[in-house]
Parts: structure tokens; sequence; C-alpha cells
């Protein structure tokens, strides 16, 4: 669908501030070994609590959830986060010039009908830095009735200050011809930082036995976007989703998504990685070639109780790009180095663009000492920064005992490739950094109802990893309070 007039005017609106945002974010005690500020907390108080209730918020996490980041390109000590608060009833940006010591918070203005727009709440919002240092801030954003929904940008071209209207990338009104748009976060190209990808999934209204991903392109740095083309259609009985744009150096557009082929059964389908290339930007695509079957054990449950925990991360993928020399890391969760009955952290690479990829191998540093229950892994995050160091960020229950609480830890794997011998190397070395000063309870998480998706004990389907000159930023939702999330970053070099 063509933007309408409407959105595309260039109004500027400014943000909605909130109180003591200028003060640097309070320090958590306990901040892990391993080297690097914080962690620091993101989040504050609630910036929607004048706003009416809506009728779904019962579905949807209370606080704050899986924050994004983003680093500026010319400037690695200007870091962005974005997060939904709230029931998701709104997006809220966190800003820093001095590389995460303090941070600066504000509304994304315009998403939703408790920030100005019109949408009942906003799902799995990002952020980027365009090549003059704008930012666009990409998400999907729905009805409460499910009757329409939509995938927005919105840019700012003087640090947040002021917002632009937000423009519609692609939207759904028909719920009979579609049950819901959603989109990616927007990347760059290298060769033009102006020129922007987004990418998503359409699905439709009933039995979700068939879909289609798409890409949408802007040439000025978010202001505008054309129509989304179609990138990958999945058969009947399938789906794509997840999907995860990338732009090689010589401009060729990725989009990594996962498919899935229903099998009658959560563990009789089958999912894999798979990646479509286009050299023509976007216009036209390749058929998908597959980057890895996906082994997961599909839903992470309470070691004690068989709560889910944070369904629908276990089907999701992340990919980066070692822009020194091209190759390309992708990785998600995966049981096969457990035999089937924990999900741990698979990881493969490609060095000739995406075409032939590496065997897995297994990342996380979880102990084989501790129960099976316990070495659940899940929320897999990754990037690749200064000399290639390939970063992954994931949590598990290593910690966890047979009292009260979940013991829950956020990780971050790091390697450091030699010259002849990749990260994907079965000999390749890794280091694990503890991120959470202390264990957190998963219990005290916000509980999302059985017959809601995602459902159980949930902090967000993505959390935020960023590489920042020779830094990595790394930010995570822990509970706040019993039934609250809150949003937190750590720099780890």
């Amino acid at each position: 669908m063509r933007p309408s007039p409407l959105v595309l005017t260039a109004l500027l609106v400014p943000a909605l501030a909130l109180s003591g945002d200028a003060a640097a974010a309070a320090a958590v005690p306990g901040a892990g070994h391993g080297h690097g500020h914080g962690p620091e907390r993101l989040s504050g108080p609630s910036p929607f609590a004048g706003c009416e209730p809506g009728a779904i918020d019962g579905k949807m996490a209370a606080g704050a959830i899986e924050p994004a980041l983003a680093a500026d390109p010319a400037d690695p000590r200007r870091l962005a986060a974005v997060w939904p608060q709230d029931h998701n009833r709104g997006a809220v940006i966190a800003l820093t010039r001095d590389g995460g010591r303090s941070w600066r918070r504000s509304v994304v203005p315009g998403l939703t009908r408790c920030s100005g727009g019109r949408f009942d709440h906003v799902d799995d919002p990002t952020v980027t830095f365009t090549g003059d240092g704008a930012l666009v801030v990409t998400g999907g954003v729905f009805m409460d009735d499910y009757s329409e929904s939509a995938a927005l940008s919105v840019r700012s071209g003087d640090g947040g200050r002021t917002w632009a209207a937000p423009v519609v990338v692609a939207q759904e009104s028909d719920f009979d011809q579609g049950g819901g748009v959603y989109g990616s976060g927007a990347v760059a190209d290298p060769r033009d930082p102006d020129v922007l990808y987004l990418a998503g999934a359409r699905f439709p209204a009933e039995a979700r036995t068939r879909n289609e991903g798409w890409v949408a392109r802007s040439a000025d740095g978010g202001r505008t976007w054309s129509k989304p083309r179609v990138s990958v259609a999945s058969a009947e009985g399938s789906m794509v989703t997840g999907h995860r744009p990338v732009v090689l150096d010589d401009g060729t557009l990725l989009d990594f998504h996962t498919h899935v082929r229903f099998g009658g059964g959560p563990g009789l389908s089958d999912y894999s990685v798979q990646v479509v290339r286009s050299t023509d930007g976007g216009a036209t695509w390749s058929e998908p070639r597959r980057v890895g079957d996906m082994e997961t054990t599909v839903v992470i449950r309470d070691p004690e109780s068989g709560e889910d925990v944070s369904h629908t991360t276990s089907i999701l993928s992340d990919v980066a790009v070692d822009r020194r020399t091209g190759r390309l890391y992708a990785a998600w969760q995966d049981a096969r180095f457990g035999g089937g009955a924990s999900d741990g952290v698979a990881l493969v690479s490609s060095a000739d663009g995406g075409r032939t990829w590496s065997e897995p191998v297994k990342v996380n540093r979880t102990p084989e000492t501790v129960p099976v229950p316990n070495r659940q892994t899940f929320t897999v995050s990754l990037a690749v920064g200064h000399r290639g160091t390939v970063a992954v960020s994931y949590s598990d229950f290593r910690h966890n005992d047979a009292a009260a609480p979940l013991r829950t830890d956020r990780w971050l794997a790091t390697c450091r490739p030699a010259r002849t011998v990749p990260c994907t190397d079965a000999s390749a070395t890794w280091r694990e950094t503890r991120l959470t000063g202390e264990s957190f309870d998963m219990r005290e998480a916000p509980r999302i109802p059985d017959e809601a998706s995602p459902r159980g004990y949930f902090l967000g389907e993505r959390m935020g990893l960023v590489a920042a000159g020779r830094t990595f930023a790394v930010a995570w939702a822990v509970p706040d309070a019993p039934g609250r999330a809150a949003a937190f970053v750590r720099t780890v070099r």
C-alpha cells in the first residue's frame, strides 16, 4: 500500500518528554564480571499513566519489554534504545551521547492513541541511524480489535527533539484479507546510508497456513517509502516470519527469515532459517536458500512449574555481517547440542554472500553440569564488531535451584576470529560475560494469558545488541515488580 498524502505531510511535532529524564539512569548494584559500564536502567516511570486502558491490555506485558538498540556509525558514543511500554500503549526512546553513561528518554509521538496517533498498540519498535545522523523508528501498530494493522516509520533529524509525522510503509485494513502486517528494523545500504530497507510479513486472517514476506525501500533516509514488494511467499501449509534484512557491501539485499512447515503441532512442525536475495534493490528476488535447520524445542518452560517462558522466541533468528571481510553470521535457538532436550545457541557463517553455510556450532557457555531443564537458553541476539569480533547474547536458568525464584540471567559470549579460524570453527575461543549483576526471578515477569501469543512469563521476543566502536551495547528486560518489566543496558569491551 502506498503511503497516504496526509501521513507524508512534513509536519513536525514535539517529542513528549518524560519527567526527570535528563539525569543519568540509575546504576544497578553488582555489575558482574567483565569490562564496561553498567548495567544501568533505561526505562522510567510510565509516560502513559493518564491514557485510557485498552480492551486487550491484559494480553500484553506491563512495563518496558524487548528493548532494541542502534549505534551511530559516525559516532559510536551516540546510542539509541527503543521499547514498547505499558501494555504496548506506545514506544519510548532513550538517547545517549556519552557511550551510555547518561540517557535521556522521550515518547516517540504519533504511533498510538496514547502518543497522539490513532492505533491502539505498538509492536516490536526498532531504531536506526541514517547517514546524516537522523533517527528512524519503525514498528508495527494495530487496533484493539485487530481490524487494522500497519508498519509505520517515523523520523527525527534533530536527535529526538522533534519528529516528522509517521509514514505508513505497509497496511492491512480488510480483516477478511489479512490478519496482520508486521515490520522489522530498517537497515542502511553501506554504499548510500540514506537508502534504507524494511522487511516484514503479512499474515492471513484465519488459519495461518500460508503467507508472504515483503520488503520496502526508502531513498531519502526514511522520509518516504516505496510500495512493499513480495520477497518470499510460503506454500500452502507453511509460513514465513521473523524477517531480518541485510545489505552487503556490493548492494545485494538479503531477507533472512524463518520458514515453518506445519505438521499437526509444535513438535511435528519443521523449522528452518532461509534467505532470499535481490540484486536490484528489492524489485526481484531469488528462490529461498536454506541457511540451516532450526532444531528447537519450540517452547521454553519453567523447570519446576512447566509454565511457558518467552514463548515465540524459539523460532526467531538474528543475523549480522563482518564489514571487514563480508562474512555473514546467523544465530538461533537449537536443541541439537543437548540431544533435543534443551535449546542452546547455534551459530553458522557464510563466506560467499549467503550462498553456502557452515555447519552449526554451539556458542552459549551454559555448563553441561547443571540439570537439563536449567540449561534452556533463549532470546538470542547477534552482532559483529571491531576486528570482526562476534557477540551473541542470550538468557538461561543455570543458577536456578529448587527455591521459589526462577533464577534467570542474561549473558554475552564473544569470539575474536583468528586470521584462518572463523568463529564458526569448532576450535574457536569464546569468552562469556555475565550481564546481570544478580539473577532475576522470571516468575515475577509479566504473565501473558494462555490464549495469547506470546504467552507465559514474557519479557520480549528480542533483546538489543549492537556493536559501538570497540564495545558492544547490550539491552534486556527484567522484572521490575511482580508482573511488570523494566529495560536495562550495559556496555562491554
